[in-house]
């Protein structure tokens, strides 16, 4: 079994792998989908010497014109696409995701440099505004090191997505994938060397909580992306409260929910739910939890949407055939049991009970998609520590019948988090009262919750996020906008 682990080499500090640490601090990256064939052990890093790069590269790459800048990204790029068959594989095998969903994260990755350059790159060009005796001039600075905290479940596109928006700015990186996807990271790394960016500029350190805590906390950090759960995300807000003027985004979990109204396209809605939910096993920040149907509609759309749950096929996520492959750890499968376990304590009915299943003689953690109904509304405020109003991060959704737009609303807007709104329906008039009544940072129409797009911004309210939103608008976290009032001569 040793002979097929692969070999780990430490962080990337400098263009430069460290070595793969002391022996006694070895952990395994197991494959959430075959618990037989762990990928390779791996060790924490320094996340000290990997801020100490970037600090000492920032001023060199901050003065660097934005076209560069640019150019030098471009080549990450092309490394990323050379590496990209061994990233997609690594992905799957860490995080165990299907391959097909592994390969479109890595061609998104890709397709986000074009953003990037373009209409990121527009967001903060210099603006002069003039006067009488003043010319007013608007500029955008680096801040100066980024600390990028990356998730498990898109562990190359929400790893490298923030860190390239922050470099193209002007900033240096460090970035610390996820614990439980450390090869991806060193994929990564291994790009970012190839693409032989000056020494400093993107650094990679490994580690688990403790690393997350030392650049949250470091005063040489000053800023800070972080992509994971509410819980993680409150410590990390924590942290970063000890240095002031440390920018932070936080981007945490969701319980979103997809509304469909009496006139929708079924056939969409159905489809769009069932991808929404059970895409990436439900591990998604804007996976759909909750499905709000119309009275009207309400037994058409859950026959059809049980008989197309009914056909997923779980499997090992490197071979074909599958839909959902296993979830991604042990603590998430547990979590996800215990939160069937209190769906019926809390009186939901149980119309497909999900649950652990077997794969092909793989041992692994596999679950089978789950479905709830409610017959009424949840009564009183959310309370955390219940199945109604925490996200569960596994393949399962829950269904509530509401007798018009205004009572689904008011569902909707219930809760302790606030990403994503789907509304099915043909109406524009009932669309756009969603945008407005909704209480949640994105508002899809006729589109699954899991669906984004690049070139906007990406971000929720309440426990979903702090207000910082990322994607397009990553340059305002990693940027300082600079008034310039210059007397004309």
């Amino acid at each position: 079994m040793k002979k097929d682990l692969l070999p780990f080499k430490g962080d990337l500090v400098n263009n430069r792998f460290t070595g793969p640490g002391r022996r006694s601090l070895r952990r395994s990256s197991g494959d959430p989908g075959d618990l037989a064939r762990p990928v390779g052990e791996w060790s924490p890093g320094d996340a000290d010497a990997a801020v100490a790069a970037a600090r000492a590269a920032s001023p060199r790459w901050a003065a660097l014109p934005p076209a560069a800048r640019l150019r030098a990204l471009g080549a990450l790029r092309r490394a990323l696409v050379r590496h990209g068959a061994a990233l997609e594989c690594l992905i799957t095998r860490e995080m165990g995701k299907l391959v097909t969903e592994s390969r479109a994260e890595v061609s998104r990755l890709a397709a986000r440099f074009d953003v990037v350059a373009g209409e990121e790159a527009r967001l903060i060009r210099p603006e002069r505004h003039p006067g009488g005796d003043f010319d007013a001039r608007l500029v955008f600075r680096p801040r100066g090191v980024v600390a990028v905290l990356a998730p498990f479940n898109l562990p190359a596109h929400l790893a490298l997505s923030p860190a390239v928006s922050a470099l193209a700015a002007g900033n240096t990186v460090v970035l610390k994938p996820s614990e439980l996807t450390p090869f991806v990271g060193q994929t990564l790394a291994e790009a970012v060397r190839d693409a032989a960016l000056p020494p400093g500029v993107l650094n990679i350190t490994q580690g688990a909580g403790e690393a997350g805590r030392c650049l949250a906390a470091h005063p040489g950090v000053d800023a800070l992306v972080f992509t994971g759960s509410w819980a993680t995300g409150r410590k990390v807000l924590d942290e970063t409260g000890s240095v002031p003027g440390k920018i932070c985004a936080l981007e945490m979990g969701g319980k979103n929910a997809a509304i469909v109204l009496p006139d929708a396209d079924l056939d969409l809605a159905v489809r769009e739910a069932v991808e929404g939910a059970f895409m990436t096993s439900g591990q998604r920040c804007n996976s759909t939890s909750r499905i709000i149907l119309h009275r009207r509609i309400a037994e058409q759309f859950v026959e059809r949407f049980l008989r197309r749950v009914d056909r997923l096929v779980v499997g090992y996520g490197l071979q074909a055939g599958a839909d959902l492959g296993p979830v991604a750890s042990e603590k998430g499968f547990r979590k996800v049991l215990s939160a069937l376990r209190r769906a019926r304590a809390e009186g939901f009915e149980v119309l497909r009970a999900g649950g652990p299943v077997s794969c092909a003689g793989r041992k692994g953690y596999y679950l089978a998609p789950s479905v709830h109904r409610r017959a009424r509304p949840p009564a009183g405020e959310p309370r955390e520590g219940t199945y109604a109003d925490d996200e569960v991060f596994g393949p399962d959704a829950a269904v509530y019948v509401a007798r018009d737009l205004d009572e689904a609303l008011a569902l909707n807007n219930r809760g302790l988090y606030g990403l994503v709104t789907s509304v099915f329906g043909r109406r524009r008039a009932d669309y756009e009262a969603v945008v407005r009544g909704a209480r949640t940072g994105l508002v899809n129409w006729n589109a699954a919750t899991s669906r984004s797009s690049g070139a906007l911004p990406f971000g929720g309210l309440g426990r979903s996020g702090n207000g910082r939103p990322v994607g397009l608008f990553s340059p305002f976290i990693s940027t300082v906008p600079t008034a310039c009032l210059e007397r004309k001569r």
